[in-house]
């Protein structure tokens, strides 16, 4: 179950947001030690370009299996309950994510309800809060690909314990 069009989506997404913050950032340090004269959108505008960055990226270091793992039980056991013990970290991986991403909807739902907006740029505080419940739902979906993937035998958890 490859989502290929969703790596890129999420790889570019990702990038560019961490490209477009350091932009602002040299600006902003350009305009204020430079010009004497700061910005005053551009530290807003950054931190909330680095929140979406984060969640989507957490959603494509899942796909790409590069999250850090506490691996000493897959280790201690070998291989034969490997597959097992990671199966059950992912199904916890997939219910945490799915709680977070139903309560960060609803977050969501409510900042809609009451019109708050960011100080600086005055948008809709909803779409910086949005980030949670797509980043989370993303990685639940990405992590519902790696089980699938166990469970059709494309992971060597033998190769996996030299890692």
């Amino acid at each position: 179950m490859k989502l290929k069009y969703l790596d890129k989506i999420e790889e570019i997404f990702s990038s560019s947001c961490l490209a477009v913050m350091a932009l602002i950032i040299a600006v902003q340090v350009f305009q204020r030690y430079v010009l004497q004269s700061s910005l005053d959108w551009s530290e807003e505008l950054a931190r909330y370009l680095f929140i979406w960055s984060v969640y989507v990226g957490c959603s494509y270091a899942t796909q790409a299996d590069r999250h850090l793992e506490v691996t000493i039980l897959r280790n201690m056991f070998g291989p034969a309950v490997a597959k097992y013990i990671t199966i059950v970290a992912y199904i916890f991986t997939i219910l945490f994510c799915g709680c977070i991403a139903v309560w960060g909807m609803q977050m969501v739902l409510f900042l809609a309800e009451t019109g708050q907006k960011t100080p600086a740029l005055e948008i809709q505080m909803y779409w910086i809060f949005l980030s949670v419940p797509v980043g989370l739902g993303l990685m639940a979906i990405r992590t519902v690909q790696r089980v699938i993937s166990i469970l059709k035998g494309e992971v060597d958890f033998a190769a996996m314990s030299c890692k």
